[in-house]
């Protein structure tokens, strides 16, 4: 029994792997250009800058309670 279902996995695998290929080659992915973007041209910048502020706010926050657990300790 085991080796059927290693083989209709292989063979699932192998079915998918041909629908990709037909996919790609019948659709095709463009990224836009920065230059066509606009205004928008450092959206990953400020996404990057907002996630940093939220991770340095969070770490704050758990230095915070940190500080309170082993403030309670002593």
């Amino acid at each position: 029994m085991l080796v059927f279902i290693i083989a209709g996995a292989i063979l699932g695998s192998f079915f998918v792997e041909c629908l990709v290929h037909v996919f790609a080659d019948n659709y095709e992915l463009e990224w836009n250009h920065a230059s066509k973007i606009g205004k928008n041209k450092d959206f990953a910048q400020e996404i990057a800058t907002a996630m940093r502020k939220t991770h340095r706010e969070s770490e704050r926050q758990m230095n915070k309670a940190f500080k309170v657990a082993s403030d309670a300790h002593c």
